[in-house]
């Protein structure tokens, strides 16, 4: 789905996992959606980060998309030592499942932001339109890692492992 493009809404429940990746910043989000088959991760959009409103807007997102599961960035050093700011990630995450009862996962996020740059770059986007667009597409990378490895580990797209 190109960027800037809404996912479809009501898309009904055929056995398969329609997850929210976000990636977690102190001043923004980024959001992406999957597909129901979990083939494709999308960027979706970018939202200041506001605490309590965010939580409470992303729980009707979820709500509305019929999101099935959350798939929260968690900052990591090279070494794989949580960052500085996991914590608030973590906290965030974790709020927002409580809110929704949605399974949450922390995914490791190093590099998706250098990754997302380059496949913004690569894709013709100009400079001043991938500042916008890169927390999004961060969050797609995020979840683009999370849906290889459970097609590489052969994990239906109905099952939660």
């Amino acid at each position: 789905m190109p960027f800037g493009m809404r996912p479809l809404k009501g898309l009904g429940h055929t056995g398969a996992m329609r997850w929210l990746s976000i990636d977690h910043g102190t001043k923004k989000i980024g959001l992406a959606f999957s597909d129901e088959l979990e083939i494709l991760s999308s960027p979706f959009e970018v939202w200041p980060q506001e605490g309590e409103r965010t939580l409470e807007r992303l729980a009707r997102l979820c709500r509305e998309e019929g999101v099935q599961i959350l798939a929260v960035g968690l900052p990591r050093h090279k070494d794989g030592a949580e960052s500085e700011t996991a914590p608030a990630a973590r906290a965030f995450g974790e709020a927002l499942a409580q809110r929704t009862g949605l399974p949450l996962r922390l995914v490791n996020e190093h590099l998706s932001s250098a990754e997302a740059e380059r496949l913004l770059r690569e894709r013709g986007v100009k400079p001043e339109k991938r500042k916008a667009m890169l927390d999004a597409a961060a969050a797609a990378v995020i979840l683009a890692e999370v849906l290889e490895d459970r097609r590489a580990r052969q994990i239906p797209a109905d099952r939660l492992d």
